[in-house]
């Protein structure tokens, strides 16, 4: 039993008192950006916007808008440009996830934190749905969303 622990011991001296491995705080990330991307896409919006746009309930600039807004995760996933970073904080890992919307390719840049506070920020190549108003609020709402991306940003370093 004693050699168990001493093997045990071993294993967390060598990796960094426990500390997660680029690969593990790689894998971690992709799991994050991945889970987030899937929240926010909903299965169906798509054809039950072309439906109302094909009868005229809304204009086919709004469909597009929401068919191309969000990473359809069925599709795949395309990690690259994947860098890990390690600070007193915690480990960071920053890149870019590339997928397909349900009519056109999308990508987006991202940063995890690793850590107590497990979390990720995804700053899309394109926001449809915002930028088919173009009114001062969703135009004051893209700034603020790039400058937290930049904040985050900090970690990539």
């Amino acid at each position: 039993m004693k050699g168990i622990w001493a093997i045990c011991a071993i294993a967390l001296t060598l990796t960094g008192c426990g500390e997660k491995t680029d690969e593990q705080l790689i894998k971690s990330a992709q799991e994050a950006v991945k889970k987030e991307l899937t929240s926010k896409y909903k299965p169906g919006e798509c054809d039950n916007w072309t439906f109302m746009a094909s009868g005229g309930a809304v204009s086919k600039r709004a469909a597009i808008a929401v068919c191309d807004d969000n990473f359809n995760v069925s599709k795949g996933l395309t990690f690259s440009d994947v860098k890990v970073y390690r600070h007193e904080s915690g480990g960071a890992v920053c890149g870019i996830v590339s997928g397909h919307t349900d009519i056109s390719r999308i990508g987006a840049r991202f940063v995890y934190q690793d850590g107590d506070s497990e979390s990720v920020a995804i700053k899309k190549s394109k926001h449809p749905m915002r930028e088919q108003e173009k009114d001062s609020k969703s135009l004051e709402l893209i700034k603020l969303e790039n400058k937290l991306f930049e904040s985050w940003s900090t970690l990539c370093q």
